[in-house]
């Protein structure tokens, strides 16, 4: 039985669980304790098209939090030179098919998510929050547990219990159960990143409604533009590239916009949990998964996660069953997010080391043969625009096609 949650970090997970929580079952008693400095990550700041009406289950109106998060509309993503130096690839929002043939929104598409400030998005969202649940700034320096957790003991020496512990530590996972961790390192190539904020040169041109993630030698860039700057960071392999080479060469993009100070250096194992729910533990965020910031889908999974936990808690009540089902319902979501991401990868004609490299790490999965197979048939595209698993899958059949057709597959051209 749930009376009581304790959200353990203060980040984007643990702030967003909070709101959605609160506003969805305002019947938990919800406490969030936070770091009394924050360390936040910040990779990438872009959303998928789930992101405004995720922000209505908490209760928020996009006419207030708008402006106050920084938010620009975004209609897709722009990935140049990605293939091949002269080849540019389109993924946007808008996606149909009419009469067998796939159809692609253009850069204005109405159809828009949003690029936000996801430290403004916490600062709302504590604002918003301060009257409505327990807020703590303290450290966990302990952790009690037989099994179950029984308690945590803060810096400040209190002791806090609860019937559910919402995990969104980060990378760091304090409570570290013994995790089924699921590595990755050959299923995606990128495990590293240096990123800054970049003031804007020209706005106008610069702020425009798609983020852009630019391939180049040893990597990729990407480029999210926000009301107050642009996001950017470079991604890479540190077995290929040493980071003080790619912090050169990121300021050197740049054209010196940016300095050594402004960037922070980010790596990581690309992993996730196939047991996220443990005992009355939930892991949320980083310390559930990451893969690598390409197709935003960081901000996207959290945003499920919060939705699926709380189907599963809804009643005030979770079983086995309920654990077993998160559980496995989060498994298929990442293994989706990564066949869709490793696809980008593959099937590259770009000669640099990363690039070749990718291309023969980089195992084409079943599901990618999959949509090769519709892609070179030419039949039954209709139904595979709709996504009838949206709890459980990010990416649809039409997103698969859209990439395909532009990535020099042979026999099907988008029209």
């Amino acid at each position: 039985m749930i009376k009581e949650i304790v959200i353990v970090g203060g980040g984007t997970a643990g702030w967003l669980t909070a709101a959605y929580l609160n506003y969805q079952l305002p019947k938990f008693k919800l406490t969030i304790i936070d770091k009394e400095i924050g360390t936040p990550v910040g990779v990438g700041e872009g959303t998928l098209l789930d992101f405004e009406d995720f922000l209505k289950g908490c209760g928020f109106d996009k006419s207030e939090w708008f402006n106050l998060i920084d938010a620009v509309p975004k209609s897709g993503i722009l990935f140049p030179k990605w293939v091949s130096k002269s080849n540019d690839i389109w993924h946007p929002f808008e996606l149909g098919v009419r009469k067998n043939k796939l159809i692609k929104g253009n850069y204005n598409s109405n159809v828009s998510a949003f690029n936000i400030d996801c430290s403004k998005l916490v600062y709302y969202i504590q604002d918003k929050l301060k009257d409505r649940v327990k807020i703590i700034k303290s450290d966990v320096v302990k952790i009690k547990r037989e099994g179950d957790v029984e308690y945590v003991k803060l810096k400040n020496n209190k002791k806090i219990k609860s019937d559910l512990y919402i995990n969104c530590t980060g990378w760091k996972n304090i409570f570290k159960y013994k995790d089924k961790k699921q590595l990755l390192n050959d299923r995606l190539m990128c495990d590293t990143a240096v990123a800054a904020h970049v003031p804007y040169n020209n706005r106008q041109k610069e702020q425009h409604n798609y983020v852009v993630s630019e391939a180049v030698e040893s990597g990729w860039i990407w480029k999210i533009p926000v009301q107050s700057r642009i996001g950017s960071g470079f991604v890479f392999n540190r077995n290929i590239t040493k980071i003080e080479e790619a912090k050169n060469y990121f300021i050197k993009y740049w054209d010196n916009r940016i300095t050594k100070d402004n960037i922070k250096v980010l790596d990581w194992t690309p992993f996730y949990l196939k047991n996220p729910w443990q005992h009355n533990v939930v892991n949320i965020g980083l310390s559930s998964g990451f893969l690598e910031p390409l197709e935003s889908t960081g901000i996207a999974i959290i945003m499920r996660s919060i939705f699926n936990l709380t189907k599963r808690i809804c009643t005030s009540f979770y079983t086995k069953n309920d654990i077993d089902l998160y559980n496995k319902t989060m498994e298929t979501m990442y293994e989706d997010c990564i066949d869709f991401v490793s696809m980008h990868y593959c099937n590259s004609k770009r000669k640099e080391r990363f690039w070749k490299e990718a291309t023969e790490k980089i195992k084409t999965s079943d599901l990618h043969k999959k949509y090769l197979n519709v892609l070179n048939s030419n039949k039954n595209l209709e139904h595979l625009v709709n996504n009838k698993f949206q709890d459980v899958k990010v990416f649809t059949g039409a997103n698969w096609l859209c990439w395909l057709t532009q990535m020099k597959y042979k026999k099907y051209e988008p029209k």
